[in-house]
Formats: structure tokens, C-alpha cells, sequence
């Protein structure tokens, strides 16, 4: 009897083993399935999030310019070129345009010499005229924002033929167009750049003009530009640069020589990175894009490991400020600084440094590049 009970004991033991283990099993699978669920939906998440935020980036919407701002056309104002609203690029608050403002009477030639020539970018804000000026130059300023408003720009020039560039970094492939058909509303050309574009897809007309087709925007831009008169010395050398661009559109980092950029129409946001910090980037990707992931990441950047001195050579001597940042001998931060110009507004971009630029309306502008 005893031995029948050891018997019905260890089937009872063999059973409860079996079946614990089943349940280990089960709370396995179960384990298995939720993890499975959560990866799932975390993920689902991530890419929910990621183009939740690349389609407000990307999201743009017309202005009516008489609703907008009925009394500034022709003064900076919209002169028949397009606005929008960009939500994501623009500047909500003072303190979001992180490259030093003044304007322009609060800025002498000696003080921009001394503090912001081939050290640091400045914007500069400045009326049409100088207050002391005399009415023929104030004549000369209508006309010349006159002859920039879309309706005379088709009717001058619209058959005239352009030069226009790939939107990357290299600007490598060329293509030739009527300046009308670029500028034709139902075209291709201007319309807001698309989340799936790629830079080198994108056709831009900007740094190729031709001065026997287009001279006359350039003589009439030397007399009115008081950043001109007030900051290029009479000897320098220096090339112009006519361009248009659609909102979204724009250049990914590249770098080149000292200048000015001036806003005629519409705004154009800028970001610049000292020489010896180069920004990570691809120069293929559209400036709307890397814009929005500058901004995602905090308004920060990520910068190439190896830093390049002002004469573009490898550049072994790190300094450091007091807080321990890295900076170059003018004391700039390794960080990319951030801005949008307005019309009436011009950026100095000091000599190689680093800069992208993204249009936020249908913008015309000129810069300056100047052999100081």
C-alpha cells in the first residue's frame, strides 16, 4: 500500500512539474508577445513622430499680401511676389535670431571693422534712405524696389534667358530657362519644395547672372544700397549676385568669400558656422530638410570631428572659453548661429565661413561678394 502511495505521489509530483513548466512556458509567449506589441507600437510611434513633424516642416501657406500688410508694398513689402506662413521656421519670439542685430545707424564703419569684419556676422537693419539724404536718392530707392516687383521683373526681362543651379551644395548641374517661364506661377519652379525632394533634384536661380542681360538691376542696386555705401570701400572689388528663389527652397552649407546679402522681397532665413567647425551635413539633402532636424535636435548641430583653421588647414590647437566650449581665436562658439533676414535687411558673412540659407516666401535678393 505504501509503495501504491509513493507511486500516485510521484505522478502527482511529475504532473505538477509538467504543468508549471507549461505555465512558465505560456508566461514566456505571453512575455514574447507583449515585448513584440510594445516594439511594435514604439515604432509606430517613432515613425508617427518623424513625419508628424517632417510634414510641419514642410507645411507652408499662402498669404494675401493686401491682408498681410497692406501699407508696406514696394518698401520691403511684397511687391506682387508671393508670402507664406512657415510655422516651423519661423521666429516666434526676439531672442530666436542668434546672429547680432543693429541697425544700421547704430553701426559706424569703424565699429563694424572693428568688431564684426572677417570675425562674425552681423544683420543689419536700415531704412530706404538716410534721413539727411536728398529726395533724388529717395527717387532712386522707389525705383530701384519698382523695378523689382514681379509684374515689372516678367515685363523687362521675362524673355530673357537664365542660368539656373541644382540647390546643393556643389550647385554642379546647370540648366538654362525664360526667366518667365521660371517665374510662371503654374510652373514648377517656384512652387514650396516637397518632403521627398532631393537638393540636387531642386532647380534654383541663384550666382549665375548674366550682367549683359540683367546689368541694369546692379547699377541702380550700387546706388541705392546704403549697406553698400556704408561698408564697401570705394576700391574694393566687388561681384553682384541677383536671385530668386520659392519658399522652402535654398542652399545647403557651402562656403566662399566675404560679403553682403540683401533682402529686396520676402524673407530668407540663414544659418553660418565659424571656418574651423565644419557642420555635419549632406549636400544633397534640401535646406528645408536639414533645417527642420536643426531645429528638432534643439536649434543645435552636429559638428565633423576634425577642425579646420581660417586658411581652411587642419587645426590641432583647440582653444576653450570659460565655459568650456570650444572657440575659435575670435572667440565664436562652436555652435551654428541662426537667423531670418527681413526685407530692408542685409547679412555680412565673414570670409569662409560655414552657411546655409532657406527661403521662407518667394524672395529676392541680391548679395555682394567683396574683396575687402
Amino acid at each position: 500500500m505504501s509503495t501504491q502511495m509513493l507511486d500516485d505521489d510521484d505522478i502527482w509530483d511529475n504532473k505538477h512539474e509538467k504543468r508549471k513548466k507549461e505555465q512558465q512556458r505560456e508566461q514566456r509567449r505571453r512575455r514574447k508577445s507583449l515585448v513584440s506589441i510594445l516594439l511594435t507600437l514604439c515604432l509606430f510611434l517613432l515613425v508617427w513622430y518623424v513625419e508628424h513633424n517632417e510634414r510641419d516642416a514642410f507645411y507652408v501657406r499662402e498669404i494675401d499680401f493686401d491682408v498681410f500688410d497692406p501699407e508696406d508694398d514696394g518698401k520691403g513689402g511684397g511687391g506682387g511676389w508671393k508670402r507664406y506662413a512657415v510655422p516651423a521656421h519661423e521666429e516666434k519670439e526676439e531672442n530666436e535670431c542668434t546672429i547680432d542685430r543693429c541697425h544700421i545707424r547704430d553701426l559706424s564703419l569703424a565699429k563694424f571693422n572693428r568688431k564684426y569684419r572677417e570675425k562674425k556676422p552681423v544683420v543689419v537693419t536700415f531704412d530706404t534712405k538716410f534721413d539727411d539724404e536728398e529726395e533724388k536718392n529717395e527717387r532712386e530707392s522707389d525705383f530701384f524696389y519698382e523695378m523689382n516687383r514681379k509684374e515689372n521683373v516678367l515685363k523687362t526681362h521675362g524673355e530673357k534667358t537664365i542660368v539656373l543651379s541644382s540647390a546643393n551644395t556643389f550647385s554642379y548641374e546647370k540648366k538654362e530657362v525664360k526667366l518667365k517661364d521660371y517665374l510662371d506661377e503654374r510652373g514648377k519652379y517656384l512652387k514650396p519644395v516637397q518632403l521627398h525632394q532631393r537638393a540636387d533634384k531642386i532647380w534654383y536661380w541663384f550666382g549665375d547672372n548674366d550682367h549683359d542681360a540683367f546689368g541694369d538691376f546692379f547699377p541702380s542696386f550700387k546706388r541705392t544700397s546704403l549697406i553698400g555705401k556704408k561698408y564697401v570701400p570705394d576700391n574694393a572689388s566687388v561681384a553682384y549676385s541677383y536671385g530668386v528663389g520659392g519658399p522652402l527652397s535654398g542652399v545647403p552649407y557651402h562656403i566662399h568669400g566675404p560679403g553682403w546679402s540683401e533682402s529686396i522681397y520676402g524673407r530668407k532665413k540663414w544659418f553660418l558656422s565659424p571656418p574651423m567647425f565644419e557642420p555635419v551635413f549632406n549636400g544633397n539633402e534640401t535646406a528645408a530638410r536639414a533645417a527642420m532636424r536643426f531645429k528638432a535636435n534643439g536649434n543645435k548641430a552636429k559638428f565633423k570631428m576634425k577642425t579646420m583653421n581660417m586658411n581652411g588647414k587642419n587645426e590641432n590647437n583647440k582653444k576653450k572659453n570659460k565655459n568650456g566650449i570650444d572657440v575659435d581665436k575670435y572667440g565664436n562658439e562652436k555652435k551654428v548661429l541662426a537667423c531670418v533676414v527681413h526685407p530692408n535687411q542685409a547679412v555680412y558673412f565673414p570670409d569662409r565661413w560655414w552657411h546655409a540659407t532657406l527661403n521662407l516666401d518667394e524672395s529676392v535678393f541680391i548679395s555682394s561678394f567683396v574683396n575687402y
